[in-house]
């Protein structure tokens, strides 16, 4: 009953043109966050995700030996490293955080 719902909300909200709109429907495969729990900078991104009702995937690289591997492989020397879709961003940079979920959220 509340998928219909959503589907309507999101689906009108997109046709609004807000960005946090656009946002809520990208896929949480589609948004991951090489991050560490002492960041400040990534405490700002989860909540700027959050706000925007964003699923992301989070990756620690102080605990996860394959995490560091894939955040190195990025070019990663600080967090965050955000990946949306096939866009890299390198710390928290909201407006292009928005751009980026902008363009690669599913058309509906």
């Amino acid at each position: 009953m509340l998928k219909p719902i959503l589907c309507a909300l999101l689906a009108t909200a997109a046709t609004s043109g807000l960005p946090s709109a656009r946002a809520a429907s990208a896929a949480k495969s589609d948004v991951v966050m090489y991050a560490t729990r002492s960041c400040g900078y990534c405490a700002r991104a989860r909540e700027h995700f959050r706000a925007r009702g964003v699923q992301w995937d989070e990756r620690d690289v102080e605990t996860s030996a394959q995490a560091a591997r894939e955040w190195k492989a990025l070019g990663g020397t600080g967090t965050p490293v955000i990946v949306i879709g096939d866009e890299r961003i390198v710390g928290f940079q909201p407006q292009r955080i928005d751009a980026a979920l902008a363009k690669h959220a599913p058309a509906r």
